[in-house]
């Protein structure tokens, strides 16, 4: 595999947003090139077409520390799926949401359970944290379009939105950090441009 790339944040970071970007802005120079485009795969964890992800949908949608754990354990096995059904078969493959959902987990747990996974699971130097203030995802998700029956899987208020970003905080040394509250074309851009300048 060529790159390894991964979008996570908040809810309401715009994460799945920009990893449609990037996976089009993959698929257009494909097509340039006259390469396949079935070698650059993108995948929303945990996604819906396989078992473990739709059990972590349903543990993410109800509350308490039980079910996040729940919703964690089902969402590594999903993302170990997905690692060896595409990691070696991609020229790019995309990630939104990774190994950041160890914030679902007690904070005195946070940081070993990162480690843990980060020793086992591969890293990329193209690992995209999106910072987003609390107060402004919390904004974002209240006025998000919920018509279409999408499912908020994180934070269901400020309170817990302060609290998980201290967790991020504390394993988000190894990340590219940009700040989720710009544009989202702004956003983009900052992010293509990483991604050329390295390929």
């Amino acid at each position: 595999m060529k790159k390894f790339i991964v979008i996570d944040g908040f809810d309401g970071s715009g994460k799945d947003t920009q990893a449609q970007f990037i996976y089009e802005m993959y698929k257009n120079k494909a097509t340039q090139n006259n390469d396949s485009l079935e070698r650059i795969i993108l995948r929303s964890n945990p996604e819906k077409d396989n078992y473990f992800g739709l059990k972590s949908h349903e543990a993410l949608l109800k509350e308490g520390t039980f079910h996040k754990i729940i919703a964690t354990i089902f969402f590594a096995i999903d993302i170990f799926r997905s690692l060896i059904l595409y990691y070696h078969k991609s020229d790019v493959l995309i990630f939104s949401r990774y190994l950041l959902s160890a914030t679902y987990f007690p904070k005195r747990l946070v940081k070993p359970v990162y480690i843990f996974f980060g020793f086992i699971l591969p890293k990329s130097p193209f690992m995209f944290y999106l910072d987003l203030p609390p107060e402004i995802a919390m904004e974002r998700i209240n006025t998000r379009n919920i018509s279409n029956n999408q499912e908020f899987q994180t934070f269901e208020n400020l309170k817990s939105l302060k609290k998980n970003r201290e967790k991020v905080n504390l394993i988000s040394y190894d990340w590219i950090i940009i700040d989720g509250s710009k544009n989202k074309t702004l956003i983009k851009e900052e992010i293509a441009n990483i991604l050329l300048e390295n390929n």
